[in-house]
């Protein structure tokens, strides 16, 4: 997967990003072994989130076209856009061209080449040719990158309760292509990881964060409890089978039969998981399995409320999250999860610090999404991390992702990223009176000082923090020796406390 170039003729609800157009690098002679990331940079407010929210949108309108569960008959596109992009099937690379003209009534131009021929579609096998995944993280409540996605978990959550209704023609169920990762998903993202201890990479992640692995956890599936719907959240026959999975897997399990209730505890050890991967063979399988009954939290909220709330993030007047639904009345409910440190120590899952969550977030979905075609939308993925996980993240991003043939998009005001990131995969974000302009460096970024990053990236002139430099700027213009020698000392190393001492030199010499 690489998406090749992105324009946006006009996007209403995104007035900022109107008239914009990216080409994305790729070198036929960079090692393609290595996956570098496209790191977006700039101020806040600049627009680097919007177009990743702008590609999300794109793809959720595609996956409705041609490979949702919903597929759309009506076609209304969200706005006009000409995308080019390329995947890879069966050691093939097709090229995919699109371009959407009319918002509504009328279907995207679509032309797709491989080895410079032109290769016939049909709309029933089009879903071959969009990516096998789409990936969100935020690190942020209050980032709109997370509104695609919303919109797929309720067309998911709704198809999957008219199969189970019976109201549904078609009998198959649906692979989710869409997976946004946030602080609710974490605890998901965690077990399905340290359930399979095998998985390459999984130790070298765990050990920066002093893990070695999962002690037990619980899991609590419900579906004729008091916040469920009058006749209860109705399942599918592959749901019914996962949950008769997980409860034979279970360490031990109580059944409420009025509540549908199963309270399941799981002991982390050769027999669960060896017994584990005769249902579910890889992390990823287990993890879907998961996700698709928590998306039956959906089906909690009041359904015209819900539809309420479409409505309006669809004709943006309002963006609108979806309620929360407590923990007690979710169809699918973690707790209990208790882990064993490197130390030999046992902690609950919770007291992990919120930069520990956010790293096994972000590497644990990557190592789990082993998927070719896979492209990944991550908005500030480290802002919770210390300057030492920063500066490696690029490091461990390479290692994990090691010869797959995936796409990353990055946002970031880390000079850490920056620097290691070739010049050509780094986007400046500035905004001007309203007006967007993306540049890429004059200069190479990899490898560059802190100093040039921030002045090239966020205009700063200065690196110092803005109180301790104007009281240095201060001292070097007083004629008072005692009055510097007496504050100097206030001052860590810099250039600027060198100018000082410059500046006292000479007021000696004079004297």
């Amino acid at each position: 997967m690489k998406i090749h170039r992105l324009y946006i003729e006009k996007i209403e609800h995104r007035p900022l990003l109107n008239g914009v157009e990216m080409l994305f690098y790729s070198d036929p002679k960079t090692n393609s072994k290595e996956l570098n990331p496209n790191c977006f940079i700039g101020v806040n407010g600049s627009g680097k989130s919007q177009i990743l929210e702008t590609l999300a949108e794109i793809f959720f309108y595609l996956d409705k076209l041609y490979g949702g569960p919903n597929l759309s008959i009506v076609i209304h596109s969200p706005f006009l856009f000409e995308i080019d992009y390329s995947v890879t099937l069966d050691n093939n690379e097709y090229f995919i061209e699109i371009k959407q003209y009319q918002t509504k009534g009328k279907p995207p131009e679509i032309n797709i080449t491989c080895n410079n021929t032109e290769v016939e579609w049909f709309v029933e096998t089009m879903y071959k040719f969009l990516p096998k995944r789409v990936i969100g993280y935020t690190s942020g409540a209050n980032e709109t990158l997370s509104f695609p996605f919303m919109d797929y978990y309720d067309e998911y959550a709704g198809y999957t309760a008219k199969r189970a209704l019976g109201k549904e023609s078609k009998s198959e169920d649906y692979e989710p292509r869409f997976y946004f990762m946030d602080y609710t998903t974490n605890i998901g993202v965690v077990i399905s990881n340290l359930l399979y201890p095998e998985t390459a990479n999984l130790n070298s992640v765990l050990k920066v964060i002093g893990l070695k692995g999962l002690r037990s956890f619980q899991l609590i599936i419900q579906t004729k409890h008091k916040a469920a719907p009058s006749n209860g959240v109705k399942l599918t026959k592959e749901l019914e089978e996962w949950i008769s999975y997980l409860s034979n897997v279970a360490t031990c399990y109580e059944y409420i039969k009025a509540e549908n209730k199963y309270i399941l505890d799981f002991y982390n050890n050769e027999t669960t998981r060896n017994a584990l991967k005769i249902y579910f063979k890889t992390p990823i399988e287990l993890y879907t399995a998961l996700y698709k009954i928590e998306l039956l939290n959906n089906l909690i909220i009041d359904d015209n409320y819900l539809k309420e709330i479409k409505r309006k993030r669809r004709t943006r007047k309002s963006l609108i999250r979806n309620p929360t639904v407590a923990d007690k009345d979710k169809v699918l409910n973690y707790s209990e999860i208790k882990l064993r440190l490197l130390s030999g120590a046992q902690i609950n899952y919770l007291e992990l610090s919120d930069g520990e969550h956010q790293y096994m977030n972000v590497f644990g979905t990557i190592l789990m999404t082993n998927y070719q075609n896979t492209l990944y939308l991550l908005d500030e993925p480290e802002t919770h991390f210390n300057p030492n996980w920063r500066r490696e993240f690029i490091k461990i991003l390479n290692d994990i992702t090691h010869n797959r043939k995936q796409d990353i998009f990055i946002t970031s005001h880390s000079p850490f990223i920056v620097a290691d990131c070739k010049r050509e995969k780094v986007y400046i974000f500035k905004k001007k009176n309203s007006k967007l302009t993306i540049e890429q460096p004059s200069n190479e970024t990899y490898g560059s000082n802190f100093d040039y990053i921030l002045k090239m990236a966020f205009e700063m002139g200065d690196t110092l923090s803005e109180k301790s430099l104007k009281e240095l700027h201060a001292l070097q213009k007083s004629d008072s020796i005692s009055k510097i020698e007496s504050n100097i000392g206030n001052f860590g190393e810099s250039v600027e406390k060198f100018y000082l001492l410059k500046r006292l030199e000479e007021l000696k010499t004079k004297d």
